[in-house]
């Protein structure tokens, strides 16, 4: 009989770098809807910063296959002071588009007065290889983010799931909808292959801890 596959999860260390690095370019840019749809090809150095960020705040998350030991699902996390500065200095167009998007879905809300709180942990990333999904793997990468940040006594996290498929991982881990945007009517001209039900909004979630 065949062995179940099963998963270790743990915090993200600095040998994972080529790792998280090569999952970061191979899924989630190729898959990410919003990068596909706006055709996004400039990102090896986004994504070193990315991972240069992470490995600094040292709270992200990584699920590596138990007997191959090749990671296979990253939750790459960043904690952020409510004073922080959140100007979009990125040089690719594309990608500073992105982050007007997630700008805009943060418009009305502002998640910190909220909560009242000083530093939160902002859930960033969540990739699964194609080769692991179907476990469960980000809802429990979320968890662990849930149960660090409480170590860390931290208040609560916030994210912006940019599909329905990443927004039902949240809401298992009872993570709020606070706000929504509909890339269509956000950007017509660019957005406007982003339909149906599953991958037509961004959504603005969080929740206390």
């Amino acid at each position: 009989m065949a062995l179940s596959t099963t998963f270790d999860i743990r915090l993200m260390k600095e040998d994972d770098y080529d790792q998280v690095l090569s999952l970061l370019l191979n899924s989630f840019f190729k898959d990410e809807p919003i990068t596909k749809c706006i055709q996004l090809t400039e990102t090896l150095d986004f994504a070193k910063d990315i991972v240069k960020n992470c490995l600094q705040n040292q709270c992200s998350f990584v699920a590596s296959n138990s007997q191959t030991n090749q990671i296979v699902a990253i939750c790459i996390n960043e904690i952020i002071d409510k004073n922080q500065n959140q100007e979009n200095n990125q040089t690719v167009e594309k990608i500073r588009f992105i982050s007007q998007i997630f700008a805009e879905v943060h418009k009305n809300r502002n998640v910190f007065q909220e909560y009242n709180a000083d530093k939160l942990i902002h859930i960033y990333i969540i990739s699964v290889d194609q080769t692991a999904r179907g476990h469960g793997l980000a809802s429990k990468l979320i968890a662990k983010t849930i149960e660090y940040g409480k170590d860390l006594q931290m208040i609560g996290a916030y994210a912006e799931a940019t599909n329905l498929i990443s927004l039902k991982c949240f809401k298992q881990q009872q993570f709020d909808v606070l706000a929504e945007l509909i890339y269509a009517s956000y950007s017509p001209e660019r957005l406007a292959n982003l339909k149906g039900e599953v991958y037509d909004r961004c959504y603005l979630v969080a929740r206390k801890f």
